[in-house]
């Protein structure tokens, strides 16, 4: 027998209306019917809790069908079956079914219907076991709008090991994800002491790059041939290397000669030829226009005979392109935040030097975002060596080696992005900088958009909490 909250109140209201009958019959009756009342009102409370429960199971198994960006009903079907399965014996309700299901092409929507019941507690002593639950969900899968989602990504020295390996993994999964959508472009911007624009760019509005070229010049040693009774006598010592804010500690040797007499000394020299080359690497303009994008007329420096990070990849549909630039990503120098930041913007941007990105009236008028996702492990650990266009150093020397400055254009960055209708998330992975922490906690567009990452396992349930939140399906009933 199954109890209907409703229809038993309104009997047992109509039974306390009734005065006809002895004292006895009516009392006995009263004790009952409050009783039932009794009983119901608790198993009323818990079919709210299960009728709750249920409507989440239904949402989240339509969103995971609309997510997966299948296109036929037998699939959608399947997914969300799975995702209910996996489910159910967490909730109240028991005996869950899928009683109803449909994919509808025209309206690009998912439906289903859950039906299920809970045990009785108190109601059992009227004869009422069981009562029905029931939740539906409709879900939007299709004419997702176009998202245009930029990775920034710290690969310094600081990253090697286990945490690149788990940023390839976490950052592979989103793309994937996001590319799902046919109207998604995804782009790359691994960063470290400098970005890598590419060698193809040098000749490109917007850089300002020497051709490559070569020196001669004279390199001389001297040595002693004539030297006697010589003795080598070497120590062993302990040294220390600091790499991205990372001190390191380890055993190195120092080997010392010495000699009853040297001998005159012979000094012997050779003409070498230096290369001047440029590999990519780009640093930052005047003071002035660092936290802004502004005519391409003050360009940005290419420096030379400076390796760094991995090259961008501008704005692509191409899941395998993405992929495999995540996959060659490796560590490389130090962290500048700005330079990371900058160069996420510029590709976010349809003016030059990057021209790929639409502008933002167009995207907004299909309805669609432009996204800068920005992760980073450390502080920053390099400044500007110059209020001119410059390459960046150490802060212990130069014009900002006594003011936290590297911090504050990162903060003038952030504000800049989110004021071009830009939508920022941060995802910080084991930063123990607290300076640095506030910084991109505030950067984010909201604090739900804001990711602490401690392992490798939160480091990729960040990502993919974006992921989601970039696949745009939507509960629409």
């Amino acid at each position: 027998m199954m109890c209907n909250p409703g229809a038993l109140m309104t009997l047992l209201r109509q039974f306390s209306r009734n005065t006809t009958g002895t004292i006895a019959v009516t009392f006995a009756l009263s004790v009952l019917s409050l009783l039932v009342a009794a009983g119901c009102a608790v198993d009323y409370v818990r079919w709210q809790m299960a009728q709750t429960e249920l409507q989440a199971i239904a949402d989240a198994a339509a969103l995971s069908a609309g997510a997966s960006n299948e296109n036929n009903t037998k699939k959608f079907r399947q997914i969300a079956a799975n995702f209910v399965d996996e489910n159910k014996v967490k909730i109240t309700s028991q005996n869950v079914e899928t009683t109803a299901f449909d994919y509808d092409p025209d309206t690009e929507t998912v439906s289903l219907t859950l039906e299920g019941d809970i045990q009785t507690s108190l109601m059992g002593l009227v004869g009422i076991t069981e009562m029905a639950t029931a939740a539906s969900s409709t879900v939007k899968v299709r004419g997702t709008p176009p998202v245009e989602a930029v990775l920034v990504l710290d690969t310094t020295y600081s990253m090697v090991g286990s945490k690149i390996a788990s940023l390839k993994d976490a950052a592979k999964s989103l793309v994937k994800t996001v590319l799902k959508n046919p109207q998604a472009r995804v782009g790359i911007v691994p960063f470290g002491s400098y970005v890598n624009v590419g060698v193809s760019r040098r000749d490109d509005p917007g850089f300002d790059v020497p051709a490559d070229s070569s020196a001669k010049s004279q390199s001389c040693s001297t040595s002693y041939p004539n030297a006697k009774n010589c003795k080598k006598k070497t120590t062993t010592s302990t040294c220390t290397s600091t790499k991205d804010g990372i001190t390191t500690t380890y055993s190195c040797n120092k080997t010392e000669t010495t000699c009853e007499s040297w001998g005159e000394p012979v000094k012997s020299c050779r003409t070498v030829t230096s290369k001047i080359t440029f590999y990519g690497c780009v640093g930052s303009r005047s003071e002035k226009y660092r936290p802004v994008l502004s005519s391409i007329t003050n360009t940005y420096p290419g420096m030379m005979n400076t390796t760094c990070a991995d090259e961008i990849l501008d704005l692509s549909s191409q899941v395998g392109a993405a992929v495999s630039k995540i996959e060659t990503l490796s560590v490389n120098g130090e962290t500048y935040l700005p330079g990371g930041i900058t160069w996420g913007w510029n590709m976010l941007t349809p003016d030059a030097p990057l021209t790929s990105a639409l502008s933002n009236a167009t995207l907004q008028a299909k309805g669609g975002k432009k996204v800068l996702i920005i992760m980073t492990d450390g502080s920053n650990t390099l400044v500007p060596t110059s209020v001119d266009a410059s390459g960046h150093g150490p802060m212990t020397s130069g014009p900002y080696k006594n003011t936290p400055y590297a911090n504050t254009l990162t903060t003038q960055l952030c504000e800049n992005v989110k004021a071009d209708n830009i939508d920022v998330y941060t995802v910080l992975y084991d930063v123990a900088d607290i300076a640095v922490e506030k910084i991109l906690r505030d950067c984010a567009s909201a604090a739900s958009k804001s990711f602490v990452a401690k392992s490798a396992s939160e480091l990729i349930a960040a990502f993919d909490s974006i992921a989601r939140q970039l696949a745009m399906v939507r509960i629409v009933e």
